[in-house]
């Protein structure tokens, strides 16, 4: 870069690292979308409906922890044993009002009088009380990196993702 000053050169030098940094901040937007897409494609048809009830439609930007509720989910409800009316049922069950209260809570006698009947409506609250509570152990966490000093007197950083609650 013959002729051209320092100062541009530097600029150039972080304008290609800015950019670079915000490509591949894309591509793991991406990335994390279509693998939740993939997931809300699972879900739509296993229930036989046209939409992603709201319990898993919250959980769009984690994709790894929205493919194990959903596992969990489908395993504790028994969805697999259910027809395609109660798979209905079980849909509009997780998705929630206006006021964001899932329909399951804001009209219990409704849902254990349904084909889902009381142990299954017990195991849905049960997994909506789970969510919630993970949901909140997860905001309340943020990434843990402890320093540590080598024996050449320099401080270096960990990679681990050990979560801790901060203080």
């Amino acid at each position: 870069m013959a002729g051209i000053p320092l100062h541009m050169t530097r600029a150039l030098a972080q304008d290609t690292m800015r950019e670079r940094s915000e490509q591949a901040s894309c591509g793991a937007e991406q990335s994390r979308r279509l693998a939740a897409e993939s997931i809300f494609v699972d879900i739509s048809e296993t229930f036989g409906v046209s939409f992603v009830p709201d319990l898993f439609a919250a959980l769009e930007q984690q994709p790894a922890y929205l493919e194990a509720a959903w596992e969990l989910f489908k395993d504790e409800v028994g969805l697999d044993a259910l027809d395609a009316r109660t798979k209905h049922i079980v849909a509009l069950a997780i998705t929630t009002e206006r006021s964001g209260t899932y329909l399951i809570s804001a009209l219990p006698c409704a849902f254990r009088l349904s084909p889902v009947g009381p142990r299954r409506c017990e195991a849905i609250l049960s997994m909506i009380r789970m969510f919630q509570a993970f949901d909140r152990y997860l905001l309340d966490c943020v990434p843990f990196h402890p320093p540590v000093t080598t024996s050449l007197g320099t401080t270096t950083m960990l990679t681990s993702h050990a979560l801790r609650r901060p203080t």
